[in-house]
């Protein structure tokens, strides 16, 4: 389940993210967030130029941005595996 927290705007419209969740999204000093308006609120998110690695519940994970959509890479993949099994018929 996942925890709810509770904070507040300070006079100067800034809110302080939760500890807990600042170490299992690795947010550190001076990572740049992004800030959308959605339906039912607000939804930030870390903007990442670079890959690195947080625990997120105790398990490491990657954090990345995409060079290029999930079923492409599967599809090429999968090409290439199919040609590498076939070459030796």
């Amino acid at each position: 389940m996942k925890k709810k927290y509770k904070t507040t705007v300070d006079r100067f419209g800034r809110i302080v993210i939760p500890k807990e969740i600042r170490n299992n999204f690795g947010l550190s000093k001076d990572v740049e967030l992004g800030i959308e308006e959605v339906t039912k609120g607000i939804l930030l998110h870390p903007r990442l130029e670079k890959q690195f690695i947080v625990n997120k519940d105790g398990v490491l994970v990657v954090r990345a941005e995409l060079t290029e959509s999930i079923d492409g890479f599967l599809e090429k993949n999968r090409q290439s595996r199919i040609k590498y099994i076939l070459k030796d018929v």
